[in-house]
């Protein structure tokens, strides 16, 4: 039994789609998938012992027990689910006001003590920004909520390292207690965003999802000029990318010079 649940979920996780071009998404479906190996583990343990010698065609007394057992489980997780989709339900249909607040940079500390332990999962609803260029998306965000949590320089400008191959990411809270990563996709060559939550408020994401859409696109929301860096493995270059407040820009640069200094430390690391 220990042997199998190894080698299935070993199995989701090597098997587990490869693109030249690292996406977040994928990173965080393969922590969340590593994190519930552990988990799976803890509950198992050595729970299933050696099964006795059993004459043949007589019931087997241990496999009844455990099928009753497995049955058990099944039941408890079902009505886990049940009762956590009607609270997402009834939550959902409380934001009928959606309050959005900014983690600055200097703040990440206190994101992570409130969620770290969450298992991230993307929003897959479908908004307007979907087709929208990532870089105006970014200006429109710089608008409406000033500097990037932590964008491609973080590893100079604050002294943590930035996330590998993101060129900015927004830690929202929506509501005051509901946490929300807003990530670009494939830096200025993208459209739309990443929007992803905790995967037990999932019902809430589309409603999320279309109230940060109608903002990011509303009439009259100026764009806010930025300069990031973006580093692509899938074309092995560095940009610097960017609105001077008349045109957008991607031009090609060599790696930054904190870009080649070694990071240590995994203290910021928020993906799971």
């Amino acid at each position: 039994m220990r042997a199998l649940a190894v080698l299935c979920l070993l199995s989701a996780v090597l098997c587990l789609p490869v693109r030249a071009q690292p996406d977040v998404v994928e990173l965080l479906r393969r922590q969340r998938l590593e994190a519930r190996f552990g988990e799976l583990m803890v509950i198992l343990g050595d729970a299933v012992p050696p099964r006795p010698f059993i004459p043949h065609a007589t019931t087997d007394p241990y496999l009844l027990r455990y099928e009753a057992l497995v049955a058990a489980r099944h039941a408890a997780y079902a009505d886990s689910v049940a009762r956590a989709r009607a609270d997402s339900l009834a939550e959902a249909a409380r934001l009928t006001t959606i309050r959005w607040h900014l983690t600055p940079a200097d703040d990440q500390g206190g994101f992570l003590e409130r969620y770290r332990e969450v298992f991230w999962q993307a929003a897959f609803s479908q908004a307007p920004m979907d087709s929208v260029s990532t870089p105006v998306l970014r200006a429109r965000l710089g608008t409406l909520f000033g500097a990037p949590t932590r964008n491609a320089a973080a590893a100079e400008q604050e002294g943590y390292a930035g996330s590998e191959f993101v060129q900015f990411e927004y830690w929202l809270v929506a509501n005051d207690t509901i946490p929300v990563l807003v990530l670009d996709i494939d830096g200025p060559f993208g459209r739309g965003l990443l929007i992803a939550g905790d995967e037990d408020q999932a019902a809430l994401m589309p409603a999320l999802k279309a109230d940060l859409s109608a903002r990011l696109l509303a009439d009259g929301l100026r764009a806010t000029p930025f300069a990031d860096y973006y580093q692509s493995s899938e074309r092995e270059q560095w940009y610097r990318t960017g609105f001077d407040g008349t045109q957008y820009f991607v031009t090609e640069v060599r790696p930054p010079r904190w870009a080649r200094q070694r990071r240590e430390g995994q203290k910021w690391i928020i993906h799971r």
